[in-house]
């Protein structure tokens, strides 16, 4: 007998002890009833339990004195559950999971529906067929109901209850009755630290982060070594900007579990957000030298070296990371967003193009996609990309600027300045639309376009929201006092737009301010030629 079976065979000891002596010669199911008790005792496999369950019924067709009836029932649904557990046992208790699991989980409902049907009050029953059909491709809202009816049958045992009540709390459908369900395990199990915990975890996740402290520290009172709960205080002190007293209670965790990567995560977190990106890119190694394929830290160390100009680092990372788990979607967006910052565009075009190939409609890769592809010298492609994204929502004002910006490229400057207003109308504080449109109005050579006016208008506007620090801005500035003929103040702006010019950009900006000096306003039409577009295979494969 295996140990599963013996495990089963406990639970029926009670049931066999109590069956009924033999009943008189009348009950014609008596003897296969006698021959199903035999078999229960020595059962070895699931076709001996399928032997117990056959015999069962035969014995209830055949006919059976009240008594034995009621025997029968009970061994029968004591068989099946036994044998629900032995089908369930490579579900659970098996990792990976077998990859037959469901066809195992069919099979294992079938014998719990079973003696569910026989026995209205059986919790275990109940508690594992919710825990089976809240796996994938299950039907939570059955599952949720069967916890709440294995909740209702262990009424007499707090602890099983609370199991039960905690089982449904998670397969709640809104945040309303998941607290109801922590809250009634809590009452009936107080000292049940799994259930405080995961109250914590539901306040952490609703945002309301006094009542998880109150939650995680009420269990760390009770076990000092609980590391979800400093977690989970830390995760909630992070979110209240508590970066000292979040580092404190992520230390404990990390002082009782050094071997845990997740602490060091936490802490790179933290010291990233404090701006410390030394000690965030330690805490970031220590977590791969811990686990090497941790891909959270990968990730995040990516982003850290990003911050630091080291691109080829951060790649490095991400790459590990998609390798690790190929088609990772959070890997797939950021090495789009570091390739597009070094400049290799292409490729970048082509990691987006993966990520809607796998979800067509994800807006904010539409619009990436687009401006990729204006950066990339393709405005024509990019311009019909907008046009996509404006044709599904005509007051996308990312679009509009966008498709403004590319008309631009292509000397379009009508159709530009339409998309400029229409985006201006919806973001009339955004800096880039108001340099842009003030930029067109002052520069265009397209005589009933221009207007000076409204150029410093806006461009001053666009000063004044980044604190006349952006030399491109202070340009266009000076460019509309060009335009009206005020010259002084045209070399003024332009003079501290130099001032403030980098690399490339400032030798176009003296450019502008010698034909200012010159009396001579600033005319310009872009007229790209298109760069034919990749045609670079897509792989499918997407994880999130």
């Amino acid at each position: 007998m295996t140990a599963r079976f013996m495990l089963a065979g406990f639970c029926l000891m009670g049931c066999l002890a109590l069956s009924p002596l033999a009943a008189a010669e009348d009950s014609p199911g008596q003897a296969d009833l006698d021959q199903a008790t035999q078999e229960m005792v020595s059962a070895e496999n699931l076709t001996d339990l399928e032997e117990v369950v056959e015999l069962c019924e035969s014995a209830l067709a055949k006919g059976l004195d009240e008594e034995n009836q009621k025997y029968a029932k009970q061994l029968m649904t004591s068989a099946l559950y036994a044998r629900a557990q032995q089908l369930t046992a490579p579900i659970f208790e098996q990792q990976p999971p077998n990859p037959r699991w469901p066809l195992l989980r069919n099979y294992a409902l079938r014998d719990l529906n079973k003696a569910i049907e026989h026995n209205k009050d059986f919790g275990d029953a109940y508690l594992l067929k919710a825990k089976l059909l809240a796996l994938p491709g299950g039907d939570a809202k059955e599952a949720r109901s069967a916890a709440g009816e294995a909740a209702r049958v262990f009424a007499d045992d707090k602890k099983r209850q609370a199991e039960a009540l905690l089982l449904k709390a998670a397969l709640a459908e809104d945040e309303e009755a998941r607290l109801r369900d922590l809250d009634a395990a809590l009452k009936v199990a107080p000292e049940n630290l799994d259930v405080r915990l995961t109250r914590g975890l539901h306040y952490l996740q609703a945002d309301e982060n006094d009542k998880a402290i109150a939650d995680f520290r009420a269990v760390l009172e009770q076990d000092e070594q609980r590391t979800e709960a400093w977690h989970g205080v830390s995760e909630a002190l992070l979110n209240q900007k508590k970066f000292d007293e979040a580092l404190e209670a992520i230390n404990k965790a990390i002082q009782i579990k050094p071997e845990d990567a997740m602490g060091y995560n936490m802490r790179a977190r933290i010291h990233a957000l404090k701006e410390d990106l030394k000690a965030s890119l330690a805490d970031l190694d220590q977590a791969l030298k811990v686990d090497d394929e941790n891909i959270p830290a990968l990730l995040m160390r990516a982003r850290v070296y990003s911050a630091t100009d080291e691109n080829e680092k951060a790649l490095a990372d991400v790459n590990r990371a998609l390798e690790l788990r190929p088609g990772l979607v959070q890997g797939l967006e950021l090495r789009s967003a570091l390739l597009a910052a070094t400049d290799k565009l292409e490729d970048a075009i082509g990691d987006l193009r993966k990520l809607l190939h796998a979800d067509p409609e994800r807006i904010e890769w539409r619009l990436q996609l687009a401006m990729y592809h204006q950066a990339d010298g393709r405005p024509r492609k990019a311009i019909q990309l907008f046009n996509e994204i404006l044709d599904d929502d005509p007051k996308n004002w990312l679009a509009l600027r966008g498709r403004g910006d590319a008309y631009i490229s292509i000397g379009n400057h009508q159709k530009a300045l339409e998309d400029l207003e229409a985006a201006h109308k919806l973001q009339p504080e955004n800096s880039g639309i108001l340099n842009n449109l003030a930029w067109l109005l002052a520069t265009s050579p397209e005589d009933g376009l221009r207007n000076a006016e409204r150029a410093i208008d806006l461009a001053t506007k666009a000063c004044e929201v980044t604190d006349y620090k952006e030399a491109h801005i202070l340009s266009t500035l000076a460019s509309g006092y060009a335009e009206k003929g005020d010259w002084d103040n045209a070399v003024k702006w332009s003079e501290k737009a130099v001032e403030l010019g980098e690399g490339d950009v400032k030798e176009q900006l003296e450019k502008e301010l010698e034909s200012y000096k010159n009396k001579k306003p600033w005319r310009e039409k872009q007229e790209l030629e298109e760069k034919p577009e990749s045609k670079a295979p897509i792989d499918s494969e997407f994880q999130l």
